[in-house]
C-alpha cells in the first residue's frame, strides 16, 4: 500500500458492489420518472415528457462505456442527472404539499436525511471510475460549484419549505451544500482510494507548535475582524467589539467555508496533488503550493457576487497565503479540523462586522497589510512544511 491510498477487504467483491451501486442508481431513475409523471398528470403539463424520457435513458448508462453511444450518454446524463434528481425533489413537494405536512419536525429530518444522501448513487455510477489524476481534480470543483452550491437551490425554491426558517438558514448559507459535499468528497475520494482525512495528531507533531498554531489562529481572527486601538501596535492588543452583529447565518456561512473549502483544497486537491507528486523529492511543497494558488483564485468567483475586483484581488492574496498556512499545519499536525477551526472561526467573525462581502474602497494601506499578511503566513507554513519534509525523509515511509 502506498503512502496516499488504503486497502480493504469486505465480503463483497468489486462486480458486485458494482452491480448495487448501478441498481440504486437506476431505482433512483424510475422513482425520478415516477414523480415527474406525477406532478405532469396533476399539473396538466405536458412539457415535461421530455425530460422524463431523456431521463429513462439513465436506465442504460454503464459504468465503463465502451463505445460512442455508450459514452454520449454517459456525459449527457452526468449532467442531466444533477438537475432531474434536484427537480425530481422539488416535484415531490410541490405537488404533495396539499396532502402532507413538510413543516412538521419529522418531516423535516426525513427530508434533511434524505437531501445529504440523494446524490449517493450519482457520485458513484459518474465519478466512482474516473482514474486520472487531473480529471479527478476537475471533478471534485465540479462538485462543490454545480451540485453542493448550485443545484440544491432547486429543490426548496419557492416551496413550501422556503418559508421555513431552519431550511431557508441552511439554504441560503449553504451550510446544507457543505454537508452535502462532506458526503460525496468521502464517497468520491474512497472510491479512488485515498485515505480519509486524518484526525490524530501526529505523534511527531510538537505540542509548544501546536500551542503556538492554535493561538496564532485564535488572535489573528479576533485581530482581522475587531481590531482597535490608536495605534499600529496597540491594535495588536486592543479589541473593538462595538456595531457587532451577530447571525445565525453568519456562523452557518462560516460553517460552510471552512468545511467545504478546506474539504477541496486541503483534503481532496492537497491529497490528489500528493500522489501527482508522489516521486517529486519536494512533493509536498509543490502540491502545498498548487493546491493554495486554486484556493486563491477560486476567490474570483465573488466578483459575480457583486464585489468589486480591488477587494477581490486582496482576498485572493490573502486566501493564498492563509490557504498555504492551512496546508502546512494540516501536514504538520495531521488534524484536518484544525484548518477548519480556523477557516470557520476566521470568516465567522469577519462576517458579523463586515457581512459576507467585502466593501469600501481599498487603500495602499489595505495593499500592504494584505501582502504582509499574507507573507507571514507564507514564512510560518514553509517553516512548517520543511518541518515535514524532513519528518519524512529522516524514515523509511512517511504517513501525514
Amino acid at each position: 500500500m502506498n503512502n496516499y491510498e488504503f486497502s480493504y477487504n469486505n465480503r463483497f467483491s468489486p462486480n458486485n458492489k458494482d452491480k448495487l451501486t448501478l441498481n440504486l442508481f437506476r431505482g433512483q431513475v424510475i422513482l425520478n420518472a415516477i414523480i415527474m409523471f406525477t406532478y405532469s398528470a396533476l399539473t396538466q403539463n405536458l412539457y415535461l415528457f421530455a425530460p422524463i424520457i431523456l431521463n429513462l435513458f439513465a436506465l442504460k448508462v454503464k459504468l465503463h462505456p465502451n463505445n460512442l453511444t455508450q459514452r454520449f450518454n454517459f456525459i449527457f446524463q452526468l449532467i442531466f442527472q444533477i438537475f432531474i434528481i434536484a427537480e425530481s425533489y422539488f416535484y415531490l413537494i410541490a405537488f404533495s404539499t396539499k396532502y402532507y405536512d413538510w413543516n412538521l419536525p419529522t418531516s423535516l429530518a426525513l427530508f434533511l436525511v434524505s437531501i445529504l444522501v440523494m446524490y449517493v448513487p450519482y457520485t458513484l455510477v459518474f465519478f466512482g471510475q474516473f482514474k486520472n489524476k487531473l480529471i479527478q481534480l476537475l471533478t471534485t470543483v465540479f462538485s462543490f460549484e454545480f451540485i453542493a452550491m448550485g443545484a440544491l437551490s432547486i429543490v426548496t425554491y419557492g416551496t413550501i419549505l422556503d418559508f421555513n426558517p431552519l431550511i431557508a438558514a441552511l439554504s441560503n448559507s449553504r451550510f446544507l451544500g457543505a454537508i452535502v459535499f462532506l458526503i460525496m468528497i468521502l464517497v468520491m475520494m474512497r472510491k479512488w482510494g485515498y485515505a480519509y482525512p486524518g484526525i490524530r495528531l501526529s505523534r511527531n507533531t510538537n505540542r509548544l507548535v501546536l500551542v503556538f498554531l492554535l493561538l496564532l489562529c485564535i488572535w489573528f481572527s479576533l485581530w482581522n475582524a475587531y481590531s482597535g486601538g490608536k495605534s499600529l501596535f496597540s491594535s495588536f492588543y486592543t479589541f473593538n467589539f462595538k456595531g457587532v452583529n451577530f447571525k445565525i447565518e453568519y456562523l452557518l456561512s462560516g460553517l460552510e467555508a471552512g468545511i467545504a473549502e478546506e474539504l477541496l483544497f486541503r483534503y481532496a486537491f492537497l491529497t490528489i496533488l500528493l500522489a501527482v507528486f508522489q516521486n517529486f523529492r519536494f512533493k509536498i511543497f509543490w502540491a502545498s503550493l498548487i493546491s493554495s494558488l486554486c484556493f486563491g483564485l477560486l476567490h474570483l468567483s465573488n466578483i459575480s457576487a457583486g464585489q468589486d475586483l480591488p477587494n477581490t484581488i486582496n482576498q485572493v492574496i490573502f486566501a493564498f497565503g492563509m490557504g498555504l498556512l492551512m496546508s502546512g499545519i494540516y501536514l504538520y499536525t495531521n488534524l484536518f479540523y484544525l484548518p477548519v477551526f480556523f477557516h470557520t472561526l476566521l470568516d465567522t467573525l469577519a462576517f458579523t462586522t463586515s457581512g459576507e462581502l467585502m466593501t469600501g474602497k481599498v487603500t495602499s494601506l489595505d495593499n500592504v497589510f494584505t501582502i504582509i499578511e499574507a507573507l507571514i503566513f507564507v514564512a510560518i507554513a514553509l517553516t512548517l512544511l520543511i518541518a515535514v519534509y524532513r519528518r519524512q525523509n529522516s524514515r523509511s515511509s512517511f504517513e501525514f
